[in-house]
């Protein structure tokens, strides 16, 4: 039972590189919808594999890929996103693989003028690639030239401002409640007239 249960496992694997490399031959064609339904067999595949497995995230990614291409920016970025919790998971943020991913996802942030995400996930692309790869990969090269391009936009902070309230007058601001006191009658002191 144990040997079955093993060649079903290595069939699946095999069968999600199968669906992935055929998407990617349909996608080299120009062929976008073909390579989608591709990678999505892929995907159904991947499902099925221990959620240990790191290959699981390649048709994630190959999804994504497709998806940016057709400018669905949003929708690819979820992809690349589930992509990248199976391979922080299962190789961690400091991997080639791992690192792929924050460049692009990165690249759907700067499409959706999310600058200030964007900066941050190709800066962590790039401290991974700089470390694998060194600075003259073409990987690192291209995570470069994206981040440079990137910071010369405009940050897209969002600061939002509390409506303004009405400055309380000054008599409240030396120490008093800004109501006139009246005098007391039959006092001494103002308001008392002198016969």
């Amino acid at each position: 039972a144990q040997r079955d249960d093993l060649d079903v496992k290595v069939a699946e694997g095999v069968m999600l590189y199968y669906y992935v490399a055929l998407g990617g031959v349909y996608e080299s064609a120009g062929l976008q919808e073909l390579a989608l339904a591709c990678f999505c067999e892929g995907q159904l595949v991947g499902d099925k594999l221990s959620s240990r497995a790191p290959e699981s995230a390649l048709s994630y990614a190959a999804i994504g890929g497709i998806l940016f291409h057709l400018e669905q920016y949003t929708v690819a970025l979820n992809f690349f996103d589930k992509a990248l919790a199976i391979r922080e998971e299962t190789l961690g943020d400091v991997h080639m693989d791992t690192a792929l991913l924050f460049n692009n996802i990165a690249c759907c942030y700067d499409m959706l003028d999310r600058v200030t995400e964007a900066v941050e996930s190709f800066q962590k692309a790039k401290d991974v690639f700089t470390y694998e790869y060194g600075l003259t990969h073409p990987r690192t090269t291209t995570v470069l030239r994206n981040l440079s391009r990137i910071r010369q936009r405009r940050l897209d902070f969002s600061i939002k401002f509390e409506p303004r309230k009405p400055t309380p007058c000054a008599a409240v601001l030396a120490g008093g409640d800004g109501k006139k006191k009246k005098s007391a009658k039959g006092g001494k002191g103002k308001g008392k007239k002198k016969k």
